[in-house]
């Protein structure tokens, strides 16, 4: 499940180094870069009903079959890396994963009627060969790039933590995957 992810400095945005879901991020649309939420509205269901939670990934497989995500806008989510969790024996592990300064994400961007606001979902597929021990799957590259996963504390779990700490290796001798 992907529920953080890392941004690069983009023009006048600012390193993240934890951008959690229902946050702005910078993504470009059409060749322009904006700052938009991140979780695409879904829209009600029938009369009276609820609406469902809103879409933060797009499987790769679905967006044809989706007609809120068919209808959307291809964009790029500028993202440098993500966390996901390991259990090894009884114990979870926090790692992220990275895959360079310049890598930008495939996302799928909407404006829904009911409010307005631009908002994207970052398009998802199955992990490649050397993150499958971690996850089942990854953000779809706009470019690929060999990925890197390095053992971090758990200090991005909390969504107001947004500084160098949250991908500093957990010790001196990190373990790399």
């Amino acid at each position: 499940m992907l529920e953080r992810f890392t941004q690069p400095a983009i023009g006048a945005s600012p390193r993240r180094f934890n951008v959690a879901r229902g946050g702005l991020a910078a993504v470009t649309i059409d060749g322009a870069l904006r700052e938009l939420r991140w979780g695409l509205l879904a829209p009600w269901r029938g009369h009276g009903g609820k609406r469902p939670p809103p879409i933060y990934t797009a499987d790769a497989t679905a967006i044809e079959r989706t007609p809120l995500l068919r209808r959307a806008t291809r964009c790029a989510v500028h993202a440098d890396g993500f966390y996901a969790w390991l259990k090894i024996r009884s114990k979870r592990h926090a790692f992220w994963i990275h895959a360079g300064d310049t890598a930008a994400f495939a996302g799928l961007a909407a404006t829904h009627a009911d409010d307005g606001i631009e908002s994207f979902a970052i398009e998802i597929g199955p992990a490649p060969p050397e993150l499958a021990r971690i996850t089942a799957i990854a953000p779809v590259l706009l470019e690929p790039a060999p990925w890197r996963a390095t053992e971090v504390s758990t200090y991005f779990a909390d969504a107001s933590h947004d500084d160098a700490r949250c991908i500093e290796p957990l010790d001196e001798h990190p373990r790399l995957l």
